[in-house]
C-alpha cells in the first residue's frame, strides 16, 4: 500500500518547498501571460524521479488491463499470439514481416480495394528492427514497441501536467487516467497509437517550452506514424507562427521559421514512400480511398450518428461502441469548451484537441474506431479531470484506477475478440 500511495498521491494541501521549487524553475509555457522567453533550465533530479513514478504508475495499471485482456480472450478460444494480431495489428506485422504491396488492388467496379498501402511505415520498421535484434517473434516484438513507445508517452504526459502547472498528483491522476481509459487497450497490442502518442505528447510539450527544434523533428516522427499527425503539423504550425508574430526582427525567429517549414516534411515524406511502393505519387491517396477517410467535412459521420441515435441497425443498437462513438463525439466538443475556458490551460493544446475533434467528426470511415483515434489527444482532455481526483483520498484514486483497468481489459477482449468489425 506505502507503494501505490508513493505513485499514486500528491499533495493535497499547501505545496511543498519541492514543488514551489519545480514551479519556480518550470520552462517558458507558450500561450500563458507569465511565460518568459529566457534560459530553459534542465528539470532537477527529483522532477526526472517523479516521471518515473508516473511510468510505473502506468505500467502497473496497463498490466492489469492487459493481463485481464488476455485471461478474458482465453476464455473464448483465442491464443494470446491470435489477439495480438487483430486488425490493425496484424497489418502492421504483416507489412514488418514481408513489406508494403507493389500494387494497388481494384474491384470489378474500378474502385480500390483495402490495401496495406494505407498503413504509414515508421511502426513497421520499428517492429523488424526489435525482431532482428532481439530475434522476438514478431508479434511479441510488436508489443515491445508498443510498451516502450506508451512508457515514453507517460512520461511526457506527466511533464505536460507539470509545465502547465498541474501539482505532481495531478500528472499522477492524468497518467493513470489514461492507461485505464476503456480503448487504452491500442497502446498494449502492436497498434499505431502507443508510437503515435509518444511523438504527439512530446511535440506539445516541445511547443509549451518553445524549443522549435526539437519539436519540428518530434513533428516528422508523429509524419512517420499515422495520417493524423495533420493535427500535429497544425499545431506546431500555429505555434510556430504566433512566435514569428512576437518575435519580428528577433535573430532567435529562425528557430520558429525552421519549425514551421520542416514540421509538414515527415508525412510528406510517408506519402511519398508509399506512392513509391505502387509508382505514382498518390498512390496512398489511391489506397486511402478504399478506407473510407477522405474529409467530408462531417456528412458521413452525421448520418452515421443518425442512424446509431435512433437505433436504425439493431445490431449496433445493442454494441457498447455506439455509446462510446457518441460520447466520444458530444463530449469531445463539450471538452474543448472547457478547455479554451480555462486559463491555466495554454491555446496549444486546446487547438491540437480542437483539430483532433475536427479530423475525427470530418471524416467518415471507420465509425467505430473514432474513440480509439481519439486516445493519443485523450490525456489534454483528462487535465480537467486530474487536479480535481488527485485531492481525492487515496483508496478512492486505488479503486479507481484498478477497476478501470479491469473494465479496461474486459472490454479490449471485447473488441479484438467478439464485437464485429474494427475496434
Amino acid at each position: 500500500m506505502k507503494a501505490v500511495s508513493r505513485l499514486t498521491s500528491g499533495p493535497s494541501g499547501p505545496a511543498s518547498p519541492s514543488s514551489a521549487a519545480l514551479s519556480a524553475s518550470a520552462p517558458a509555457v507558450a500561450g500563458r501571460p507569465d511565460a518568459k522567453a529566457g534560459a530553459r533550465p534542465r528539470p532537477p533530479a527529483y522532477a526526472r524521479y517523479q516521471a518515473a513514478r508516473a511510468v510505473a504508475l502506468y505500467l502497473v495499471v496497463a498490466a492489469v488491463g492487459f493481463t485481464v485482456m488476455l485471461l478474458v480472450s482465453r476464455h473464448f478460444g483465442r491464443a494470446p499470439e491470435a489477439v495480438l494480431r487483430r486488425w490493425d495489428s496484424g497489418h502492421y506485422l504483416h507489412i514488418a514481416q514481408h513489406g508494403y504491396p507493389g500494387e494497388i488492388p481494384y474491384g470489378p467496379d474500378g474502385e480500390p480495394k483495402f490495401s496495406r498501402l494505407a498503413f504509414f511505415p515508421l511502426v513497421p520498421a520499428l517492429i523488424r528492427a526489435v525482431h532482428v535484434v532481439t530475434g522476438l517473434p514478431v508479434v511479441w516484438a510488436g508489443v515491445v514497441v508498443s510498451w516502450t513507445a506508451a512508457s515514453v508517452a507517460a512520461a511526457g504526459v506527466f511533464r505536460l501536467v507539470r509545465a502547465v502547472g498541474g501539482r505532481p498528483g495531478a500528472g499522477y491522476a492524468c497518467v493513470a487516467l489514461w492507461a485505464c481509459s476503456p480503448y487504452a487497450f491500442a497502446l498494449w497490442v502492436p497498434y499505431s497509437e502507443a508510437v503515435f502518442s509518444a511523438a504527439l505528447i512530446w511535440t506539445l510539450l516541445a511547443v509549451l517550452e518553445r524549443r522549435w527544434l526539437p519539436a519540428a523533428a518530434l513533428c516528422v516522427l508523429a509524419g512517420a506514424v499515422r495520417p493524423s499527425a495533420s493535427v500535429v503539423v497544425g499545431t506546431v504550425g500555429l505555434a510556430a507562427g504566433w512566435e514569428l508574430v512576437r518575435q519580428r526582427g528577433s535573430r532567435r525567429a529562425w528557430r520558429a521559421w525552421a519549425a514551421l517549414l520542416t514540421a509538414p516534411l515527415g508525412i510528406v515524406a510517408s506519402w511519398l514512400f508509399l506512392g513509391s511502393k505502387v509508382g505514382r505519387v498518390d498512390g496512398w491517396f489511391e489506397a486511402e480511398r478504399a478506407w473510407g477517410q477522405s474529409f467530408d467535412f462531417g456528412a458521413g459521420t452525421a448520418h452515421v450518428l443518425k442512424d446509431m441515435l435512433l437505433y436504425r441497425h439493431a445490431g449496433r443498437a445493442a454494441d457498447l461502441r455506439t455509446a462510446a462513438v457518441i460520447a466520444v463525439l458530444v463530449l469531445g466538443a463539450v471538452g474543448v469548451w472547457a478547455l479554451a475556458r480555462d486559463r491555466r490551460v495554454p491555446w496549444p493544446l486546446v487547438a491540437t484537441v480542437a483539430l483532433a475533434w475536427v479530423l475525427i467528426v470530418g471524416t467518415p470511415g471507420s465509425p467505430l474506431s473514432k474513440p480509439r483515434f481519439m486516445l493519443p489527444f485523450l490525456p489534454v482532455l483528462l487535465l480537467l479531470a486530474a487536479r480535481p481526483l488527485a485531492r481525492a483520498p487515496l483508496g478512492v484514486r486505488v479503486c479507481l484506477y484498478g477497476g478501470g483497468a479491469v473494465v479496461s481489459g474486459w472490454y479490449a477482449a471485447g473488441l479484438l475478440v467478439l464485437f464485429e468489425g474494427s475496434p
